[in-house]
């Protein structure tokens, strides 16, 4: 369903469109520090919340909605994660990047994103607001959320968004179909959790994407999911050092899974078929590499845009999802594996003894 953006009478609030330049302004800095990007980012929260007047505890608002491709999460949950810091950050940054590489090949037209699962906010686009202009930059917003639509409406208003919007579409993202007259230049799709589990992210990009032109940027441009083994004492270690030194706590093996442009485009007409399914993969670990680690689990490596990326551990999103515990089971040897789509998308996982 096609929502109008039409201006209402209330005026804009100009103070929040100041107060969102400023944030955003630290957010894209190369100098922005820990502390100053965890203020950024509960500053901006608060100013979503503010803006949009979500109550986040009306009861409403905690509803997830099941999908036929997976599980779209409440206006609530949706809006916390924003509180994510390295996912909030990285996201925008990785989405300012591609906007920016976009306009220096063609900067007499504006650059068009879909976000496909705006939640409440559309946080990772709204920020750019403040950063181009309306002839530089237009979006496509997917949303299938009625609370969230609200929401969105109010946040457009508040920030006085108008003419940044070229059409709101309250719909199911997996089975939507992009009116031919819109042209996408960056494709941006954020509907998951790590692992790729339960969220829809799989069957919205395998929707969307081809239904867009060859050269539209896809954002992540990868995901991958790997079988991995873990040492909790060296993972201590680096947790306890600041972050500064290398992450040599876990192994992944070969991918597992992968969802990016040529993964998708290449499946695309089989994924539509009826009893498709994506191959099975089986990961074994020697006795010696086994020896060493503690857990078995599946971790998750995000690449936003290029060499904007999120590593193992660094977000919610990529925080790893445990098989097997090796000191209480040493008969495990690897796993087998298979990412399943439909109502509970996620890798089904059957851990190889010997």
């Amino acid at each position: 369903m096609y929502i109008s953006t039409a201006k209402s009478e209330i005026m804009p609030t100009n103070n929040a469109k100041r107060k969102l330049a400023e944030i955003t302004q630290n957010l894209i800095s190369e100098k922005v520090e820990a502390d100053g990007l965890k203020k950024s980012i509960e500053e901006l929260k608060s100013l979503l919340e503010k803006v949009s007047g979500l109550n986040q505890e009306a009861p409403i608002n905690s509803e997830n909605i099941l999908l036929p491709s997976g599980k779209a999460i409440g206006p609530k949950w949706a809006g916390m994660c924003l509180e994510d810091i390295p996912r909030t950050h990285k996201f925008i940054k990785g989405i300012h990047s591609a906007v920016q590489e976009v306009l220096e090949k063609n900067p007499k037209k504006p650059v068009t994103i879909l976000y496909a699962g705006t939640g409440p906010y559309a946080t990772l686009v709204l920020p750019l607001l403040s950063l181009f202009e309306p002839s530089q930059l237009q979006l496509i917003l997917l949303e299938v959320n009625t609370v969230s639509i609200e929401s969105l409406k109010r946040i457009i208003k508040g920030f006085d968004a108008y003419e940044y919007i070229k059409a709101i579409y309250h719909c199911d993202a997996a089975n939507f179909i992009v009116p031919s007259e819109f042209e996408t230049d960056i494709l941006l799709v954020e509907c998951m959790q790590h692992a790729l589990v339960r969220e829809p992210q799989v069957g919205i990009t395998y929707n969307l994407l081809p239904q867009m032109k060859d050269e539209v940027i896809l954002i992540p441009e990868e995901i991958s999911l790997h079988v991995a083994l873990i040492d909790l004492e060296k993972k201590a270690e680096y947790l306890t050092n600041d972050n500064n030194s290398k992450k040599d706590y876990y192994e992944n093996s070969d991918s597992v899974f992968k969802l990016n442009k040529k993964e998708v485009l290449e499946k695309s007409t089989e994924f539509k078929e009826e009893g498709f399914q994506f191959p099975e993969r089986e990961v074994s670990f020697t006795e010696e590499q086994l020896s060493n680690y503690d857990f078995i689990a599946v971790s998750t490596e995000i690449t936003i845009f290029k060499n904007i990326s999120l590593s193992i551990d660094e977000s919610g999103l990529t925080a790893p999802m445990l098989l097997a515990d090796l000191n209480h089971d040493q008969k495990v040897t690897g796993a087998k594996t298979q990412y399943v789509v439909g109502t509970e998308p996620g890798l089904a996982s059957q851990l190889v003894r010997s």
